[in-house]
């Protein structure tokens, strides 16, 4: 499928951490008979490849959920007050739409008091961000309820040099690199079994990436994320440039699955750009290494530009690339073979 278009179902204004499960019924219809599909109680999609009497499996993650706000009071006039769910950027809320997932979906904006009555310094915190939506007190509460999710609309943008801009490329864009490599493998008899899950709640607590791999119990697990791209404030040792995939380096990484990532990398002569930090990655493999006795992990992160906020920035092909990547790792059976 065209990347291009497959990011565009991607990247929508549903999926916010807890709210997963919207988005499964657009993964199984694009990938249709090509694998089994099985959903767990806090949202994780797992969509499963290969013989299950293979003797070494492998599960591949990328997580589903979005950042956004959550509904956390309605005033007598009908504002609503709402807190994050993620780490979403504060600095770019102010003023800007929102869409509202209540019985019906609402547009609202996020209030902005004038900077001529306010002090220069003054910033929004996550204690005051308030919701109008133009609507009566009755109707919104007809409408909405505690609890209800937020999203920031954000425009799907075509850039020039094969890049998009949008809300939610962390990590629909590590979805959509798991959705290619299946597509890849659809018609390959695999040497192992393969676990795709597209997991729920990395952005709050990464549980779902968590419970999937106690219930897998895989040999191994690859994490598909994104990661910073190279620009103005971003440290050079700790970001990726457009047109590479990033591959990270920490103890809480398996060096066998690393060092393969990497050679596969060059055999398909794909630029790897490095992130190597001195304990965990900040990624779904600090929890899917820990889980039973313990799971050997590697982690690849496709590089993105201004993260968490609504025009989150990637370049299409070091998604296809990272699928590429991940083809070829699992036609070789992973570390089995190592």
């Amino acid at each position: 499928m065209d990347t291009l278009e497959l990011l565009k179902k991607m990247c929508t204004d549903d999926g916010v951490s807890g709210r997963e499960s919207e988005l499964h019924s657009a993964i199984c219809e694009i990938l249709g008979e090509t694998a089994q599909y099985s959903t767990m109680s806090n949202g994780s999609l797992i969509v499963s490849m290969g013989s299950t009497y293979s003797k070494h499996h492998i599960m591949i993650d990328a997580h589903l959920d979005r950042i956004g706000l959550t509904v956390t009071y309605i005033d007598e006039r009908g504002f609503l007050k709402a807190e994050p769910v993620g780490g979403i950027d504060l600095r770019s809320l102010p003023g800007s739409a929102v869409t509202v997932c209540g019985k019906e979906k609402i547009l609202g904006v996020i209030c902005s008091v004038p900077p001529h009555l306010t002090d220069k310094d003054e910033a929004l915190t996550r204690d005051n961000i308030w919701i109008d939506t133009g609507l009566s007190s009755e109707k919104v509460h007809e409408i909405v309820s505690l609890g209800d999710t937020v999203t920031v609309k954000s425009t799907f943008r075509e850039l020039l040099g094969n890049k998009v801009a949008v809300s939610a490329l962390d990590n629909r864009a590590g979805c959509a690199a798991l959705v290619q490599c299946a597509l890849l493998l659809k018609d390959k008899e695999l040497p192992c079994h393969v676990s795709f899950v597209f997991s729920s709640q990395e952005e709050t607590n990464e549980s779902g990436a968590k419970t999937a791999a106690f219930l897998l119990d895989p040999d191994e697990a690859i994490v598909v994320d994104v990661g910073f791209a190279k620009q103005d404030g971003v440290l050079a040792e700790k970001s990726g440039s457009f047109g590479s995939v990033i591959v990270s380096i920490a103890p809480v990484l398996s060096k066998k699955v690393t060092n393969l990532l990497i050679d596969t990398a060059k055999e398909l002569d794909i630029p790897c750009n490095f992130e190597t930090d001195g304990s965990t990655t900040g990624t779904n493999a600090d929890g899917i290494s820990v889980t039973k006795s313990g799971i050997s992990c590697g982690v690849l992160s496709i590089p993105e530009k201004n993260m968490h906020t609504q025009t989150e920035m990637v370049c299409i092909s070091d998604i296809e690339n990272t699928a590429k990547i991940l083809a070829a790792y699992i036609m070789k059976g992973g570390i089995a073979n190592v």
